[in-house]
């Protein structure tokens, strides 16, 4: 079974496997150890091959080629980066923070928002963001740890994280300090669980930002390989968020990245450009054929076991395609039909039987010489020409069974009864002179 160009795997194949269309013709392989590989090929050039050429270039085009500069980037990139003083040239940035546990943490991105109408209150603050909305916060501070909630005020409730506040200059260089996981306490407040309605807050707008210039930071490093950092900064006109990670990993992905896409559009390009051909590959020697395509995996091929080679079999076949025309906004939808007609080539195997090709005709003539190369690559006689001969041969009686009237001589004479002698007439005479059939016998 298959849809469109591809083949599900673990499934009959359709009927017919192949069909030779008018323009076609087969290309037979025989090899030294006597198998036979058949498949179509285009008797000429046409408007469709080619097309689907220019398809086939224009998929491995886009594959081949962004992968060599893929290679070719990744690989300069690791050289220069061994040689640079930069550790974070796969980011193409300066900036990174190092650290005595996990090293280098490189600088990925820097957003920066305005807010306005900035309002603070004791421990709270709240302000009108460009991208997020109107946004209030409400916090406490134990130590270097602050726990920093969003106000819901639609669910009236509180949704809080606990971070490390630091100055620019970071105190600790650890970054299992300012992780999620067990380096910040994750000791709250009791009031993050009341309703935050349950508090009045006299709002005041200033210019103070909450937490000055110092940073709020807070770490995951569950993964090795993949540590992340994430620092905010809260003023009264902007908001900055800044994001760090490993540099290896991170700089492979975004190296990598922008290739992938027409490397994907150049395999679908392929998949579906006709490169791809169904192959019937005969196996006299083993009883077997096999069903294959010429660049696919394994999953593409279906064996026919048991095949009796000197029971294949011709059959004329007809039947008629429907095909369906979508219109446009100018145009309605049609349907139009066409007929085909030619010779069912089917195989006996253990499993029954199948149409292993369907030869259309051309021009209304069956298109016996492609037959006929098929089946003298086989080894096998046409079986068209097998029920001609049978025929031929009963239709022709043979010597022996022809039966023939004696001849005069030898026919047996009764003395008594014969006639007596009297001289024959002349048309007599004359039709005795003649060479007659059964004289010539």
């Amino acid at each position: 079974m298959q849809i469109g160009n591809f083949y599900i795997p673990f499934t009959k194949p359709s009927s017919p496997v192949i069909w030779v269309r008018p323009y076609h013709t087969l290309s037979v392989s025989s090899r030294d150890d006597g198998t036979v590989v058949v498949r179509t090929a285009a008797r000429r050039f046409s408007t469709t091959s080619i097309g689907r050429y220019l398809f086939i270039a224009a998929g491995l085009s886009l594959i081949v080629v962004p992968l060599i500069l893929g290679a070719m980037n990744v690989f300069s990139s690791v050289v220069d980066g061994d040689a640079s003083e930069n550790p974070c040239d796969l980011f193409s940035t300066s900036e990174y923070i190092e650290f005595d546990d996990v090293g280098i943490m490189c600088l990925v991105v820097t957003e920066n928002w305005n807010v306005e109408s900035f309002e603070r209150a004791e421990e709270h603050f709240r302000y009108q963001s460009e991208w997020a909305g109107f946004e209030e916060y409400r916090w406490t501070q134990s130590g270097d740890v602050v726990t920093l909630c969003i106000v819901d005020r639609e669910f009236d409730q509180y949704y809080c994280d606990n971070v490390i506040r630091a100055q620019d200059r970071l105190a600790h260089q650890n970054l299992s300090y300012y992780s999620v996981y067990g380096g910040i306490s994750q000791d709250m407040p009791s009031w993050v669980n009341d309703r935050p309605s349950t508090l009045s807050v006299d709002y005041q707008s200033s210019t103070d930002a909450p937490f000055g210039t110092d940073r709020l930071l807070m770490a995951w490093d569950d993964e090795k390989g993949w540590e992340s950092l994430e620092t905010r900064t809260y003023g009264s006109r902007t908001n900055e968020l800044t994001s760090y990670s490993a540099p290896i990993e991170r700089g492979l992905i975004e190296i990598m990245f922008p290739y992938v896409l027409p490397m994907l559009i150049g395999l679908s390009i392929f998949f579906f450009s006709g490169a791809r051909v169904t192959v019937l590959e005969f196996n006299p020697r083993a009883s077997n054929i096999q069903r294959r395509l010429n660049i696919g995996t394994p999953l593409s091929k279906y064996d026919w076991t048991g095949v009796d080679f000197q029971n294949l079999t011709l059959a004329e076949h007809s039947f008629t395609v429907t095909h369906h025309h979508s219109g446009d906004e100018h145009t309605a939808s049609s349907t139009s039909y066409s007929h085909h007609t030619g010779l069912n080539l089917s195989c006996t195997h253990e499993g029954g039987s199948h149409v292993l090709f369907f030869f259309e005709n051309k021009n209304n003539n069956v298109r016996m010489e492609v037959v006929d190369d098929l089946f003298k690559a086989l080894g096998v006689e046409n079986p068209l020409h097998a029920s001609e001969a049978s025929i031929n041969q009963t239709e022709q009686p043979s010597s022996e069974a022809m039966s023939h009237p004696p001849f005069v001589s030898q026919a047996p004479v009764d003395q008594s009864k014969a006639p007596l002698p009297s001289e024959p007439d002349a048309a007599e005479v004359g039709a005795q002179e003649g060479s007659g059939f059964w004289d010539d016998v």
